[in-house]
């Protein structure tokens, strides 16, 4: 790693995404942010603090996951200012550990140690008060500590049918990160692009490997194949197609690998909101029993309580989402399991035990998932967790139903008829065993079989005005759950007790069981892109929906101890490197 001594560098705010200037600086109205220059026009009175996501120190993450024992502050600027040295901690009250007047040279530079061996947890922070008129043009924290190890990166990215945001997000990499002098050489670029339609003149600066669309399980694993091939990488990032990052966060994700304890440290990029750039949608997740649960969920990223608490160690995360994820390429044992999409991350992860760490400003910003959740993806997500559970847990009969009725009963009482029949066929397909996998690589059957049904629960643009809609609250006393409960949100009442009505819901990963109970229709509505669609109350599907999940589910949970013992099985030879070799041996033979 060349100029090793780089930890953070400062973040000023700027144009190219729409985060809050407040992720980046706290000001006063002394100080005017230039966007375009990233840089901080600051008058004599201005305050600038950085005690934010993107650049304040989190001092538990380094000092747990990395060797670095020493820290100082650098600053690009002019003018003359008070430097002053804060911290935040959770429970505790606001400490100020130093004060220095400094006045930037002729170079345009000021330099200040920090406490680094006084502090134990936290944020650490460094905050301005101008003396005089000046600027802020950048900044970093530099350490004088050695690098545990040599770390030469290969950033992986999956393609496919997005060129619209990949070839955006190339050129970010390779302007931003790959032409920097102390980092060429040691990170590279890989595209994998399973839909083969990227041009040379779309990839300048990067490796594009055309191949087999096997989804997401299939691309990353082409990289990974890819890298360790080369034999000069030690590591490799998975990022999504979009890239829709502050590269400040890849760079950051190298550095800890520089400096990491242990060869088994992953670093999992947190995800936040497009829509609402502020909000944490997960940062870290925890698995347990057939249930995923993401961490730190709808925390405000401009808020000091918020930032400690996404930076408390309550749990590890049990497992890194793709959409950015940093691991030691010799640390990996099992390879991914061919899910196509969705799963394959959390198992990868299970599977080769990485110690996973978080970090605020190591981010993505990503599309709602409740936007994209339809048939499809229902179907993808009850697959993939049965599978998980068959070869991760003991799948009791009685955890793998509750698990099945909770996906089943969340789109039926929804009036989603079509997501249930997915997850009915969900557990159907895995039932057939290992084998269905094998045959299903590509998914072409299986995306063919869920077509018509996404159709019925396709998101459109929608007008409000051509709907008389009702507005309900999702209150309810106790006696009305109840009965609500036993007649099966309804559809056990007669039908003059359905009011014929259209009642209005938020598009979400099911309906407001509350709202729609005793409506005809349902419109669920996604505000920010007028996108949404109208599902009906319906007696014969409802009961025809469940006819088959009872006949599906009793086969599934009856061979429950013969899919355990077949899935544990076939694991390790689907999850292996010589698996992968063979699945891709024209494409390897031919790069």
């Amino acid at each position: 790693m060349k100029n090793d001594s780089i930890v953070q560098e400062l973040l000023l705010p700027g144009l190219e995404f729409a985060a809050p200037v407040e992720m980046y600086a706290n000001v006063n109205e002394y100080v005017e942010p230039h966007l375009a220059s990233r840089q901080l026009v600051v008058r004599a009175g201005g305050r600038v603090s950085f005690d934010t996501y993107f650049n304040g120190v989190s001092v538990g993450v380094w000092k747990r996951a990395t060797t670095i024992d020493s820290l100082r502050f650098v600053a690009q600027g002019s003018g003359k200012f008070i430097l002053r040295v804060g911290l935040h901690r959770l429970g505790h009250s606001h400490r100020w550990l130093s004060e220095h007047e400094v006045e930037f040279s002729p170079e345009g530079s000021v330099s200040v140690d920090m406490p680094w061996a006084a502090v134990e947890d936290g944020i650490l922070y460094v905050a301005l008060d101008a003396q005089t008129d000046g600027t802020l043009t950048g900044g970093r924290f530099e350490t004088q500590s050695m690098p545990s190890q040599d770390v030469k990166l290969g950033i992986v990215v999956t393609h496919f049918n997005r060129k619209a945001f990949v070839v955006p997000a190339i050129r970010r990499i390779v302007e931003q990160l790959l032409t920097r002098p102390e980092y060429r050489g040691n990170i590279e670029l890989i595209v994998v692009d399973n839909s083969r339609n990227l041009t040379a003149e779309d990839a300048v600066g990067a490796t594009v490997i055309p191949n087999l669309n096997l989804g997401g399980a299939g691309g990353f694993t082409r990289g990974l194949l890819h890298l360790i091939d080369g034999k000069f990488f030690t590591h490799c990032l998975f990022m999504d197609d979009d890239a829709s990052c502050e590269i400040e966060s890849i760079r950051r994700s190298y550095v800890m690998q520089c400096f990491a304890r242990s060869p088994k440290l992953a670093v999992s990029g947190a995800l936040l909101r497009e829509m609402e750039p502020f909000r944490l949608f997960e940062k870290g997740a925890i698995y347990r029993a057939g249930h995923l649960r993401p961490l730190n969920h709808w925390r405000d990223m401009r808020q000091t309580f918020d930032l400690l608490k996404a930076e408390e160690q309550e749990t590890y995360s049990v497992y890194g989402a793709w959409w950015f994820f940093n691991f030691k390429i010799s640390e990996v044992k099992s390879y991914p399991y061919p899910f196509f999409v969705r799963g394959d991350d959390v198992l990868f992860s299970i599977l080769n035990g990485f110690k996973i760490e978080t970090m605020n400003g190591i981010s993505c910003w990503g599309e709602d998932f409740q936007l994209k959740e339809n048939p499809a993806t229902r179907y993808l997500g009850l697959r993939a967790t049965l599978a998980i559970m068959l070869v991760t847990v003991d799948a009791t009969p009685r955890a793998t139903l509750s698990v099945m009725l909770g996906w089943f009963i969340a789109s039926l009482f929804s009036y989603n008829y079509s997501s249930a029949e997915a997850i009915t066929n969900a557990i159907r397909d895995v039932a057939k065993g290992p084998e269905f996998w094998l045959e299903n690589m590509d998914m072409v059957a299986v995306r063919a079989e869920l077509a018509p049904l996404c159709e019925m629960e396709k998101m459109r643009p929608v007008c409000m005005a051509d709907y008389d809609l009702v507005h309900r609250s999702t209150e309810e006393g106790k006696w009305h759950r109840r009965l609500r409960l036993l007649t099966l949100n309804g559809f056990l009442l007669p039908g003059f007790l359905i009011r014929d009505a259209t009642v209005f819901d938020v598009k979400s990963f099911r309906g407001a069981f509350r709202r729609v109970f005793r409506h005809r229709r349902v419109l669920y509505f996604y505000d920010a892109m007028g996108l949404g669609y109208v599902a009906e109350y319906d007696k014969r599907r409802f009961f025809g929906a469940v006819l088959r999940f009872v006949r599906t589910a009793y086969g599934f949970l009856r061979n429950l101890a013969q899919l355990k013992s077949d899935y544990r099985k076939a694991l390790p030879g689907m999850t292996s490197e010589a698996f992968w070799r063979k699945i891709y041996e024209a494409e390897l033979r031919g790069e």
